[in-house]
C-alpha cells in the first residue's frame, strides 16, 4: 500500500496525520524518537510533564526520562500516554526510512 493509499484509509477511519517535520532524525535512537514525539505532543497540547504523569499514572521523573530518550517505553506504557493525550499513537516501520512516530486525532490535518 502506498503512503497516499494509507493516508486515505486513515482518513476514512477518522484519523488524519499531521504533516510536519519527519518524526525520525537520521542517527537518532528509537527511544529518542519516541521521547521526542511525546515531548512535542505534550508541548503542542500545553500539558506539563506533571499533568501528563498524573493522567498516565507515571511519575514526572519517568516522563522526563522518556522525553529525553533515557528509557525505552513498552507498548502498554505508550498506550497509557496516548490515552492521556486522547490521541492515537502511530508507529510506522518503513524499509529504508527507519521508524516514524506520530500522535494523531480527529483534529489533526493532513
Amino acid at each position: 500500500m502506498s503512503n497516499e493509499q494509507e493516508l486515505k484509509v486513515r482518513h476514512q477511519r477518522g484519523m488524519t496525520l499531521e504533516r510536519t517535520k519527519p518524526r525520525r532524525i537520521p542517527g537518532e535512537r528509537l527511544e529518542e524518537t519516541l521521547g521526542r514525539a511525546v515531548r512535542e505532543r505534550r508541548e503542542k497540547t500545553g500539558m506539563t510533564q506533571t499533568r501528563l504523569a498524573e493522567l498516565s499514572d507515571l511519575t514526572q521523573a519517568a516522563i522526563s526520562r522518556l522525553e529525553h530518550g533515557k528509557s525505552m517505553p513498552t507498548f502498554p506504557l505508550m498506550e497509557r500516554i496516548a490515552r492521556a493525550f486522547g490521541s492515537t499513537l502511530i508507529v510506522a516501520v518503513e524499509p529504508g526510512h527507519g521508524v516514524t512516530v506520530t500522535f494523531a486525532d480527529n483534529g489533526d490535518t493532513v
